[in-house]
């Protein structure tokens, strides 16, 4: 649990690691922020030795489970890679990890036994690129699990606003340079 809330304060857009690694809520200063429902395409500087720091992301984090079985998972985009935060413990039903489109189709299905089987779920190159397409085509990605406390979880992000997410987020990144 412990090392869940750490991960949240990671992604958290007002809270960064410092030099050394330890979580300071610090360096980092806010230079672009924009909403698109839930999903959050951020900008954000710093300073190093008289140098300017910048980078870029998309996120969405969804809290599912409260106090006393904390609970959470959460997507990364950065210029690198499209990173699923998956709790050790989660277990995916059987297509239980999908992008859906408007008509009820299945666009696309996780088979990535490393995802599916809540430990690293990172994607880069052409299979991020890929994965962000057909999400910003989608209308729902649907996680369908066992979390790590034993309960049933459903959870239905909405990406209808997802391709307007990832086109603010990609112009922030180009005029930074950093696409």
């Amino acid at each position: 649990m412990r090392a869940l809330l750490f991960l949240l304060f990671m992604v958290s857009a007002g809270h960064a690691q410092d030099r050394d690694g330890n979580d300071t809520p610090g360096e980092w200063r806010i230079t672009t922020h924009n909403a698109y429902g839930l999903w959050d395409s951020f900008c954000d500087e710093r300073v190093t030795d008289g140098t300017t720091e910048e980078r870029c992301y998309l996120r969405y984090v969804d809290v599912f489970s409260g106090h006393p079985k904390f609970a959470a998972m959460y997507l990364f985009v950065t210029p690198q890679e499209v990173e699923f935060g998956i709790e050790r413990g989660t277990r995916f039903a059987p297509d239980g990890f999908r992008i859906m489109a408007g008509t009820g189709a299945i666009l696309w299905s996780n088979k990535r036994r490393s995802c599916l089987a809540g430990r690293q779920c990172t994607y880069t190159g052409q299979d991020a690129a890929d994965l962000l397409g057909l999400m910003a085509q989608g209308q729902t990605l649907v996680l369908d699990f066992s979390d790590p406390h034993g309960a049933d979880q459903v959870l239905n992000w909405d990406l209808t606003q997802f391709a307007e997410a990832l086109k603010n987020y990609r112009a922030n990144a180009l005029s930074k340079g950093l696409l």
